[in-house]
């Protein structure tokens, strides 16, 4: 099928900004997590809170520029990242009646509304890519052509 492009940017851009929107409050709730809610549940004596939180917040800032710039591959290689996070917020949701539970809840909402906003921009951006022609209506055309 093929998209207007005016139609494909506009999505593409409005999947954009929510993903970065997403991507601030997740970076707001992982900073909530570490110092405000529990800032002595992962220090050991070797690893300060925010050396913990660097662990946390750094693999999700490397992808930023690729969101920023707009690249599909970066999106798509964002979502499996998200899958990580994914279970570290479920986990924490479920295993702690603390206001840590109640933080993992909106982490795990959060990464949701981030992992469909990411996805959602990757397809957008990679159609954008091919000039609005999606792969299937490629490999259909190169296959009616043999």
């Amino acid at each position: 099928m093929n998209y207007p492009m005016d139609t494909l940017r506009s999505k593409a851009s409005r999947c954009k900004q929510l993903t970065l929107i997403n991507v601030a409050i997740l970076l707001a709730v992982y900073a909530l997590q570490f110092l405000w809610a529990a800032p002595e549940a992962h220090a050991t004596n070797n690893n300060p809170q925010w050396i913990m939180l660097a662990i946390y917040i750094v693999p999700l800032l490397l992808f930023v520029p690729g969101i920023y710039s707009g690249k599909a591959r970066t999106y798509a290689w964002f979502c499996f990242i998200l899958m990580i996070y994914f279970c570290g917020s479920v986990i924490s949701s479920f295993a702690v009646p603390h206001p840590l539970g109640y933080l993992g809840i909106a982490q795990s909402i959060t990464i949701c509304l981030l992992f469909i906003t990411a996805m959602y921009a990757a397809k957008w951006f990679g159609l954008i890519a091919n000039n609005g022609i999606s792969n299937r209506k490629k490999k259909n055309s190169d296959d009616s052509q043999e």
